[in-house]
């Protein structure tokens, strides 16, 4: 348990830092809990990393938010890399057991004492954007706010396109240094990304390097445009991973979305 000081309004709270386990069928999850304690109930922000990654990165973003009196949660997928915390194997792993992964997390953290899941904050970064994006969908009941960076929504076109049937498919394979099997293209057939994720009609930020050759811009160009209330932010000269200084202007972005009244 870490603490340090935030000032939220004209008071300040400790901001606690507690590694808090979930689960999901039986599953291991793995995560690290920001919160302003003192705070009798904190809306909420949950922070998926992308393909392969792990939560650590997104520590920073989480101690960023917290001084606005929200709870911030980044955990690993189950299977989700190789550095994962999480249980499951990465050739287990799909855009489908990780929507699972972040619906469990949710339920999950209803049982701690001081967080508000009623009000949920989703970001998501690069496949952890199309999760979340997924995810906003099914509970736009509580999401009140969508943040993607990066967001990987050309997956299924890229996928199905080499793979039209899994009958071709090898059993393993290596993408990044991380190994994936038939379950993640499986997960992929049928899946109509933009009439899917459009069913959540909240409030959307998106963020999108100008240089990324991982992830076309042209598919968060047509987020903006296909999603009810959305802003695209492009980062000139940004790939698919930001610079320090691109980070910075991400996470003021967040905050103005956060601290936004305006619906």
């Amino acid at each position: 348990m870490a603490f340090a000081l935030c000032a939220c309004g004209t008071k300040s709270y400790p901001v606690v830092k507690e590694e808090h386990m979930l689960s999901n069928d039986g599953k291991k999850i793995y995560g690290v809990l920001f919160r302003p304690e003192g705070l009798k109930k904190a809306p909420v922000v949950i922070i998926s990393h992308g393909f392969g990654g792990n939560h650590a990165p997104w520590e920073y973003y989480a101690e960023n938010l917290v001084p606005l009196g929200y709870a911030a949660y980044c955990f690993d997928f189950c299977g989700g890399g190789n550095n994962s915390l999480s249980d499951g194997k990465t050739t287990d792993m799909s855009v489908m057991t990780e929507k699972s992964d972040l619906e469990a997390v949710i339920d999950g953290l209803k049982d701690v004492e001081g967080l508000d899941l009623g009000r949920v904050t989703l970001i998501g970064e690069s496949q952890g954007g199309l999760v979340s994006a997924l995810v906003a969908a099914d509970r736009k009941d509580i999401v009140e706010n969508l943040i993607l960076i990066y967001p990987a929504l050309c997956i299924p076109d890229d996928w199905v396109d080499v793979f039209p049937t899994t009958e071709n498919m090898p059993e393993e394979m290596d993408v990044w240094g991380t190994k994936i099997g038939h379950a993640y293209v499986e997960g992929l057939y049928g899946l109509d990304v933009y009439p899917t994720i459009t069913k959540y009609e909240g409030r959307v930020r998106i963020f999108h390097g100008d240089e990324d050759n991982v992830v076309p811009l042209s598919y968060s160009e047509r987020a903006q445009k296909e999603y009810r209330d959305a802003v695209l932010t492009v980062m000139p000269g940004q790939g698919h991973g930001f610079s320090p200084e691109a980070t910075e202007v991400v996470i003021s972005g967040i905050k103005d979305c956060l601290q936004s009244k305006d619906r």
